[in-house]
């Protein structure tokens, strides 16, 4: 990676704050416009790994661009070709966790939770078969997202069948933020 490609992705420089943190990349408030075109370039970049890391800095800033890669992203299944955020300690890939915090930051930015939910059920729906550590948790809690409860009831379901409980155990939480009454029904799973 070039030092272009480097500051362009992870130089941050902000409230007296400087660095190089992609996560803080992220966060900033002062978008330069020219970054943001160097960044949409990105997109096509011969590496994916480089195109993904600018999708996820123009996700979270709320760039159409951005959402027009992570279509393509999801629809040529690129998590099947590349590890992208290899787990600290399991070996699974945890892009889509990645991906749902970067969505995460651009309802921040002006993108509205409905425009999201789209992106939302697709991950809920592979929930069973991928790794999730806890953002898309996170943004589940902290975003109205009861319109997708049987969604995320049905995420459970396939995370328990895969054998996957902890990931499962999730997302009890989530189900009894927006569904009170759903405790009891699902006590019993997750408290043997």
């Amino acid at each position: 990676m070039n030092n272009e490609i480097y500051e362009l992705l992870y130089h941050y420089n902000e409230e007296g704050h400087e660095g190089y943190d992609l996560n803080e990349v992220q966060l900033l408030e002062m978008k330069d416009f020219d970054r943001i075109e160097k960044l949409k370039l990105l997109l096509h970049n011969d590496n994916q790994y480089i195109a993904y890391q600018a999708m996820i800095i123009l996700l979270a800033w709320a760039i159409p661009e951005g959402f027009q890669q992570l279509d393509k992203f999801i629809s040529e299944k690129w998590d099947e070709k590349e590890n992208f955020e290899p787990h600290r300690i399991h070996s699974e890939d945890n892009v889509y966790d990645v991906i749902s915090n970067a969505l995460y930051i651009s309802t921040l930015n002006g993108k509205s939770i409905e425009e999201l939910y789209t992106y939302i059920k697709h991950f809920l729906s592979i929930y069973g078969d991928k790794f999730f550590e806890s953002n898309l948790r996170e943004f589940l809690l902290k975003k109205n997202c009861r319109p997708l409860l049987k969604e995320i009831e049905q995420a459970v379901q396939d995370a328990l069948q895969n054998r996957r409980y902890y990931q499962a155990s999730q997302l009890f939480p989530v189900i009894v933020h927006y569904d009170k009454n759903s405790f009891d029904k699902y006590r019993d799973v997750f408290m043997m």
